[in-house]
């Protein structure tokens, strides 16, 4: 009788640490929703812009487009800005320079000619930095 409660207890025991060794694995390969530190933004169909580079360089963010954009916009907040806000800054030549703060994360937008405004994209100024 000993041996048959060792060997369930052993049985018991190995598919236990089985179970949470193959929850830990699968945990571990599953995504994770973490922003990306790609510059694709996410547009309308009908959005005629779209932000080509963004360089971060000491405390200059560097923004080039492609495509027809107007202005962008620069917040520390994710809110999207109406079109009349005063955030709102012209694109010169489809490129734009701001002053940041390391250590600081900011969402940007452009809109295009027609007022599309594009979605958020997030940058975090310590990650980006060279």
């Amino acid at each position: 009788m000993k041996s048959n409660k060792n060997t369930s207890f052993i049985i018991i025991a190995g598919a236990l640490v089985l179970g949470v060794f193959i929850y830990v694995a699968a945990y571990n390969m599953i995504p994770k929703n973490r922003e990306s530190n790609s510059y694709y933004v996410k547009v309308g169909e009908t959005m005629s812009a779209k932000i080509d580079a963004i360089e971060i360089e000491g405390n200059t963010l560097t923004i080039t487009t492609l495509g027809d954009a107007k202005e962008y916009c620069v917040k520390s907040t994710r809110t999207t800005p109406e079109n009349n806000n005063l955030c709102w800054k012209s694109i010169e030549n489809n490129t734009a320079n701001i002053q940041i703060y390391s250590y600081k994360q900011y969402f940007i937008w452009i809109k295009d000619t027609n007022g599309n405004i594009s979605s958020p994209m997030r940058i975090d100024a310590n990650k980006e930095k060279k």
